[in-house]
């Protein structure tokens, strides 16, 4: 049997679309989104090819978060 590993928590905010998104995934997969972002996450980090510290990580995704949420705000302000 497997050692168990102990978990770091982590608290994501993230846009509908992509909860949305996460949530479609687990379920095709038979899974919890818990699990589902953590096997996105491993996916994503060996398709880059390299790894990168976590700092750089957080600075991508806060950066992408920030862009989606401009255009968001664009997207509503041009449409009321």
């Amino acid at each position: 049997m497997p050692e168990k590993v102990p978990m770091a928590r982590m608290q994501l905010l993230l846009p509908p679309d992509l909860k949305a998104e996460i949530e479609q995934f687990a379920e095709e997969q038979g899974l919890s989104a818990n699990e589902a972002i953590r096997l996105l996450s491993r996916r994503g980090l060996s398709a880059s090819g390299k790894p990168a510290p976590v700092e750089a990580l957080l600075e991508e995704l806060g950066y992408r978060v920030r862009d989606l949420e401009r255009r968001v705000e664009k997207a509503d302000g041009s449409s009321a």
